[in-house]
């Protein structure tokens, strides 16, 4: 329900402190409503953002800015903003074990990058805080097309508001939220043709973490997601012949040699040449061959999740193929997003920890968060313009300084690394600009601080060349 409190534009500040890399790092924060009114003033919908701006710079106008969300779609930006962005972080300890029930703690991001750059978190309309007070436009907020548009808007109010339009943009987005940073980046340029505005922001370097263009693909599923499946087998039943790495490096060379051609022939290949690859795919992904001679040599993710530790009684994680609870056949799926091993187990530590911080941040307000919004994400009109991948190809041959990092879990089963190498390979990228970054976590790649610590590196580097120029 919409009340009247959530109609009226709600604005709060604070002030905070981290140390990075030995430096105190003081910040102020502006938590606030940015509204989207109506021709008659009535506002219409509300983008909510979380804005970091370091406090000891004496003149903030050329300071970079980073604006960061997640995806979804009908997801806020609690996930990145409290496992990666933030100055405070969920304490999350031993990631393949963390607590479903309370208490849950905060303490310092180590990886946060307010000393090279402010930072603002943002939940589009109706995730986070964001909310849609007018029913009757939800096709220009829900939907690929009016998503960017609005987001871009924002941005660009954002940047005059605070004066930054002289600041270097940077973007990172999660899951779908790299599919929108790829369409934003051509929106902020001027690359709409509906549009009459050209807005003529250029982005300095955009992050993608876990690559997902919602467009399908001309190549073989089973070819892209074969060394996650890999990955994941070698995970629970490490191979005495090869190391961890060696392993899947030999499981992305089948894939994308022996086993892409076999697909290719299919039914020209003989008995004798079927039964040989069944048994290498059996080797690399764990999973019994007559699954794979009954299934024509391809394999359906999710019927992997349930084959691989099948004698043992189990099921993995999509979102993490390290996770696992025991196979319930029996049980009834309510929603194969919640009702998953990964997901299910880490998401009430996330959403008591943004509870925490909002009490940090002084935001005093009732209004309920909406982590991930089901309605939204199961009636989103993903229909497009042009596609994420045209889009960032257009705008790295317009923009000669733009960089783009493609960041993946290698764990994870639902945007794998074989996708984000596809994406990265297939888009028409200057791949002298491109950087492609796979982490030994899941879908939040920042999940574990031994996949923390090397993402955090590589992507603190890449973002200090993007600012560079």
């Amino acid at each position: 329900m919409i009340t009247d409190e959530c109609r009226e534009k709600s604005r709060f500040v604070s002030k905070g402190e981290v140390t990075l890399h030995g430096v105190k790092i003081p910040y102020n924060t502006v938590c606030e409503d940015n509204f989207f009114l109506s021709e008659d003033g009535k506002p219409v919908a509300s983008i909510f953002s979380y804005a970091y701006f370091r406090s000891d710079v004496a003149d903030p106008s050329t300071r970079p800015i980073l604006f960061a969300y997640n995806g979804g779609p009908g997801c806020g930006s609690l996930w990145v903003h409290m496992g990666l962005f933030g100055p405070k972080r969920l304490k999350a300890g031993d990631e393949l074990n963390i607590s479903p029930v309370p208490p849950f703690e905060l303490e310092e991001n180590p990886h946060c990058l307010l000393d090279i750059c402010d930072i603002v978190l943002v939940d589009p309309v109706g995730t986070g805080f964001g909310r849609l007070f007018d029913e009757s436009k939800k096709e220009e907020f829900f939907s690929t097309d009016g998503d960017i548009e609005s987001l871009g808007m924002f941005i660009d109010n954002f940047l005059s508001r605070y004066n930054r339009h002289n600041s270097p943009v940077l973007l990172a987005g999660e899951s779908y939220g790299t599919g929108r940073s790829a369409l934003l980046v051509g929106e902020l340029l001027g690359g709409n043709p509906k549009k009459s505005v050209m807005q003529g922001i250029a982005v300095s370097g955009v992050m993608l973490l876990g690559s997902y263009f919602f467009a399908d693909v001309p190549v073989e599923k089973a070819v892209l997601d074969l060394p996650s499946m890999a990955a994941t087998f070698d995970f629970h039943k490490p191979h005495s012949d090869l190391s961890h790495t060696d392993f899947v490096k030999a499981a992305e060379a089948f894939a994308g040699g022996e086993y892409l051609t076999a697909l290719y022939r299919n039914d020209f290949l003989t008995c004798e040449e079927k039964q040989s690859i069944a048994e290498k795919l059996s080797y690399f992904i764990g999973v019994d061959k007559s699954y794979i001679l009954n299934h024509d040599l391809r394999i359906n993710m999710r019927d992997f999740m349930h084959l691989l530790l099948e004698k043992e009684g189990k099921v993995v994680g999509y979102y993490d193929g390290r996770y696992t609870w025991k196979e319930e056949k029996g049980l009834k799926i309510a929603n194969t997003i919640a009702d998953d091993p990964a997901m299910g187990q880490y998401t009430p530590a996330f959403l008591s920890a943004f509870a925490l911080m909002k009490q940090e941040l002084g935001i005093t307000f009732d209004r309920r968060s909406a982590a991930l919004s089901f309605p939204i994400n199961t009636t989103w009109n993903r229909k497009f313009q042009i596609s994420p991948a045209d889009a960032l190809g257009l705008s790295m041959r317009r923009n000669k300084k733009l960089q783009v990092y493609f960041a993946c879990g290698e764990y994870d089963l639902c945007t794998t690394s074989g996708m984000a190498k596809y994406l990265a390979s297939h888009s028409h990228l200057d791949m002298n600009r491109v950087t492609i970054g796979v982490y030994p976590s899941g879908h939040m790649a920042y999940l574990g601080e031994e996949s923390a610590q090397l993402l955090a590196k590589d992507m603190r580097s890449f973002f200090e060349k993007a600012i560079q120029g």
